[in-house]
Order: C-alpha cells, then sequence, then structure tokens
C-alpha cells in the first residue's frame, strides 16, 4: 500500500536521519528510480559494492585481472566501483546494492521487480540494468549513511563463491548484453577455471599438509644421514633408493594413524610409524639387493625424520594453542561512553583469562566532558594513534548511530575493529560473529593444584625446565644483574629469574600463586609462590584486590601443564613486545 519501497538487509544499522534524508532526496530529485546512501564496513571503510557500473567485457577484465585493486584512482581501471570518485559526493551511477535500495513502488513494478533466475549474487545489478533501461536514474546518495555487517554465507576464497558470484555474473551477461555474449561468457568461464584451478589447489595443501612435510623431512633426514655417513652426496646413485625409503616411511606414517583427522598433532603416531618403517626399510637387505642400503644410514634417517616430524607438530600445537588462547595477540581497546553497563563489561573483562581485550580506557562521547575519561570526541583519533588502537566498543545508549557512523569514517584508514556494546547485555556486536563475554561462574571447592597427579606432572616440568634455565637463562640473569643500566629497567623480572635455583629446590614453581594484598592464612591450598602466574601477567591492568584473589582461585582451579606453558608463554609475549610492563 504504500508509496516507496526500501529495501534492506538485516546486517544492517541506520542512521537516525537515514529514512527521512534519503526520502527528501529522492522526492527532490527529478527522473529519479532508486537509491542508496552510503554503506560503511565494521572497519571504517566504504562497501564498494554500494556504487557500480555494469560489467561491459572491458570493465569485467580489468576487474578478473585484479587492475582495479592496484590503480582504484584509475578513471579506466578503477570503473566498476567507481573507485576514482569522491566517496563523499552525490553522483549518478550504474548500479547501487541490495542491502538498502530506496526505490518507488510503480517504478519497481514498471520494471518487475527482482529476477528469480539469480542465486545470492547479481539479481540487485540485474534490476538497476532494467531501471536504467527503463529511462530513470540511479544516485549514489552519500550525505546519510548506515552500517553494513557484510554476510559471510560464502567465503570468497571458496569455490562455492566463485561458481554463485560468476555464475550470476554469466546470467546477467547473457541476458542483458547479449552483443557481448560470446566474449563476457568466454571470460567469465576462464575466470571460473582459475579461480576453481588456484581453490582446489589450496584445499590440497591445506588437507594433506601434513604428509607434504612430512615427507620434505624424511627426505631432508635422509640427506643428512648420508652426507655424515659418506661425507658427499652421490644424488643420482642414490634417487630411487631415496623413493622407495620416503614411500615406505609415508605409508607406515599413513598406516599408523598419524593422518587422521584428530590424531595430526599426535607425537605417538609417527613414532610407531617411523619405528615400523624402520624394520621395514631395513629388511630390504634380505629381499632386494638393488634396494639394498647401510643400516647405519637408516637408522639415522629414522631418527633425524621422527625429531623434524614431532618438531613441526609441536610447534604446530603450540602455535594452534596460543592463538586459541589469544596469548600473542591482545588488541588495545578504547570504549567510548561510560555507564553502568560499560563498567561491568570491564570488571567482567578484567577476570577473563583469555581475552583478546586490553581495556586502555574510557573517552567521553561529550566534548566539553573529560572527569574520568582520558578524553573525548575531539581528540579521539590522536588517542587512537598515540595507544595503537586495534578495537572501539561504542556504548549504544551513549551515542547515536549517526555519532557512531562519524566516528567510524573519520578514523577508516586506520585498521581499527569497531564494535556496539548493546544496551544491558553482554553482547558485543562486531563484523560476523557475537562476542559474550560471560557470567562470573560458581566456585568449586576442588581444585586441580591439589591433586596428586597434577601436584607429580607440575613438580617434574619445574625440575627439567629449572635444570635447563639453571645453565642457560640463569646465567645470564647474573651477568645482567651486574649490568646497571639493563638490569634497572627489567629489575623485576631478572630478580625473579635469579629464583631459578629455588624453583629446582621447590620452594618456588615458574608458574603459581601471587600474594600481593592477600591474607596468607590457607594460601598454601592454592599452591606455591610462582615465578610468574595470572594475577603476574594481568597486573598492568590494575586489578583490585577481589581481582587478584579470583585469579588465584581460578589458577587454582584450573591448573594444568597446558595452562602453565600459556602463561609462560604470555609472560615472554610481554616482556619482548609490551614496553613498561609493571611488576612482571
Amino acid at each position: 500500500k504504500g508509496e516507496y519501497l526500501l529495501i534492506l538487509n538485516p546486517d544492517t544499522i541506520l542512521q537516525e536521519d537515514t529514512l527521512a534524508s534519503s526520502l527528501k532526496f529522492y522526492k527532490s530529485t527529478p527522473g529519479i528510480g532508486a537509491l542508496t546512501c552510503k554503506l560503511i564496513m565494521p572497519n571504517g571503510k566504504l562497501d564498494l559494492a554500494c556504487r557500480r557500473s555494469f560489467p561491459t567485457p572491458a570493465v569485467a577484465v580489468y576487474r578478473i585481472m585484479g587492475l582495479s585493486r592496484l590503480f582504484p584512482k584509475s578513471k579506466t581501471f578503477g570503473k566498476y566501483n567507481l573507485t576514482y570518485l569522491d566517496e563523499n559526493s552525490t553522483y549518478e551511477v550504474d548500479a547501487i546494492v541490495g542491502a538498502f535500495m530506496l526505490i518507488k513502488k510503480d517504478v519497481y513494478e514498471n520494471v518487475k521487480g527482482f529476477d528469480e533466475d539469480y542465486f545470492m549474487y547479481g539479481e540487485d545489478l540485474d534490476l538497476c540494468f532494467r531501471i536504467k533501461k527503463a529511462g530513470y536514474k540511479i544516485y549514489y546518495y552519500p550525505d546519510t549513511s548506515i552500517i553494513h555487517y557484510k554476510g559471510e554465507s560464502t567465503k570468497k576464497s571458496s569455490i562455492s563463491y566463485v561458481n554463485n558470484f560468476y555464475g550470476a555474473m554469466q546470467v546477467f551477461v547473457k541476458k542483458n548484453l547479449n552483443r557481448s555474449f560470446w566474449l563476457m561468457n568466454l571470460l567469465i568461464r576462464m575466470t571460473i577455471f582459475y579461480r576453481a584451478a588456484i581453490s582446489y589447489v589450496n584445499r590440497f595443501f591445506r588437507n594433506n599438509y601434513p604428509v607434504i612435510l612430512d615427507l620434505g623431512f624424511i627426505i631432508g633426514g635422509m640427506f643428512m644421514a648420508i652426507y655424515q655417513r659418506f661425507d658427499f652426496f652421490p644424488v643420482r646413485a642414490y634417487t630411487v633408493v631415496i623413493f622407495v625409503y620416503s614411500a615406505v616411511w609415508l605409508v607406515t606414517l599413513a598406516l599408523s594413524g598419524s593422518y587422521n583427522k584428530h590424531e595430526r598433532s599426535s607425537l605417538v603416531k609417527p613414532l610407531n610409524g617411523i619405528l615400523i618403517g624402520f624394520f621395514v626399510n631395513s629388511s630390504f637387505t634380505y629381499f632386494f639387493n638393488e634396494y639394498a642400503f647401510s643400516r647405519a644410514v637408516v637408522l639415522r634417517t629414522a631418527v633425524y625424520a621422527y625429531l623434524l616430524i614431532a618438531g613441526w607438530r609441536i610447534i604446530a600445537k603450540i602455535v594452534k594453542y596460543s592463538k586459541s588462547k589469544n596469548i600473542f595477540r591482545t588488541a588495545n581497546t578504547l570504549i567510548v561512553g561510560k555507564n553502568p553497563e560499560t563498567e561491568n563489561f570491564i570488571s567482567k573483562l578484567k577476570t577473563r583469562v583469555d581475552s583478546e581485550y586490553e581495556f586502555v580506557g574510557y573517552v567521553s562521547p561529550n566534548s566539553s566532558h573529560t572527569e574520568g575519561f582520558i578524553g573525548n570526541l575531539n581528540n579521539l583519533k590522536d588517542i587512537a594513534i598515540s595507544a595503537k588502537i586495534k578495537n572501539i566498543v561504542f556504548a549504544k545508549n551513549e551515542l547515536s548511530n549517526q555519532q557512531i557512523l562519524d566516528m567510524m569514517w573519520s578514523l577508516k584508514d586506520m585498521n581499527i575493529s569497531f564494535k556496539i556494546l548493546a544496551g544491558d547485555s553482554d553482547i558485543i556486536l562486531g563484523k560476523s560473529a557475537l562476542d559474550k563475554i560471560d557470567d562470573i561462574y560458581l566456585m568449586q571447592i576442588e581444585y586441580n593444584i591439589n591433586k596428586k597427579f597434577n601436584i607429580f606432572v607440575k613438580r617434574i616440568f619445574d625440575i627439567i625446565l629449572g635444570i635447563f634455565s639453571l645453565f642457560t637463562i640463569y646465567p645470564l640473569s647474573l651477568i645482567v644483574s651486574k649490568m646497571p643500566a639493563v638490569y634497572r629497567r627489567h629489575e623485576k623480572f631478572f630478580k625473579k629469574l635469579l629464583l631459578i635455583p629455588r624453583v629446582v629446590t621447590g620452594k618456588y614453581s615458574f608458574v603459581g600463586r601471587a600474594t600481593w594484598d592477600m591474607p596468607q592464612q590457607g594460601m598454601q591450598y592454592l599452591g606455591k609462590n610462582g615465578l610468574t602466574g595470572l594475577v603476574q601477567i594481568n597486573l598492568h591492568r590494575n586489578l583490585s584486590v577481589d581481582e587478584i584473589e579470583y585469579f588465584n582461585f581460578y589458577y587454582a582451579k584450573n591448573q594444568s601443564l597446558a595452562l602453565d606453558i600459556e602463561i609462560l608463554l604470555k609472560t615472554l609475549s610481554l616482556f619482548l613486545f609490551r614496553k613498561n610492563v609493571p611488576n612482571l
């Protein structure tokens, strides 16, 4: 029944005046058929799809070859997404995006609406083509903006995206560009084949990288063994032998289950495979004289191969675990606005062991109010630069959508992720997912730190690492302690390293509780004092006594060898990559 239609994606947030402003422009512009506003993505940049040209053969070639990305300001190469035009000016375009499209109802009905021949992509481009063909104009109108949390129904690198996107372009060309159909069809088919080939190659390496790495390390181990045995390497003489022996080891590794989906990080499966392969290869001397080889070389190859194969698996496990726990990845975060919801959010954030958010401070949404804030909107950009901000969280109830959009646009070139704290909840609206800050859990009485198995494993770990450190890190710490210029800068860190002998004797542990401002009664139940720990690596967050207690209890309850290694890696990361971290 309405006079106008608004085609709007559900993953958008509108500025308060978006509808009124767009409608006013529509009514005042003669000959207009459809318009879109400025669409801003969560990183503050313009959604390039909001203004486009029709894909003629030349335009398609430039896009397919990647020239539009290399030369975005070129009027020739940047024609598809019109990247050479001012993002803040209003002008007529060929096509706009279907995420926000204002169109008069009679115009929509006159061109018969969307074409159902398209799947997922291309229907907005086709509708715009028919609107232009009917004699109407299409405008890009940036005086108002919306946030577009661009959907990820298919990943752009996946074969399904390639087929869907270029398949839609193929339908568009066949339907609307008959004169150049054969050329465009050829280009599109070549592009689909090229992108599909890249996708399949990537998928092959992603699925089979353990086999490829293991093969490389087996061959490398054999090279080292042969060279150590003979002091030279006759390549031609041993090419076939290397191929046969390597193939045997790959087969035995596969039969041992080393490449099963859930066993790729196992260290036992490869050991079994290498041992079985060693016995098989050693037996060649008795059955196949042409493949007979020095057993000493075969044994050395087996040892080297296993050490290398186990080594890359250990490194991969550490990297994967570090990423999952945000050990090396914490992002400085500002919160714009301050209210009970944001303070509750920060209090929960500070007790998150694996949080990727490093809270820097509050920014006032009021340019004249700075008490309790590190700045206001007038110097937001300066703060973001000086503090190396990676996340900005907006307090939804403190700001209008227009303010949020203006700030996102002003910081669009700074590679900052923008999020919105959604009112009374603990939900943060982000790019393609929702981050949830969990409520504080109910503490259980039984603690891992006091389980006999955990005590045994932790003590063995302390002894092994302690003895190793006594001959490596400890002497270095003694030398540094005699160098005042270096020692004073990291005094607390090196003082703890000088306690390594006490770790070996059992008085301290490498990872353990902290005792700052804590009552000593009953603290023994939480384990030994630690050179580092959850409290120690979080003290730069200005923890309260209650928060220190929380971290001590959390560690005692969840202690494990994996958690200890994680904390040690986090400590190393803070020492190497963070400056002026107190109490480390």
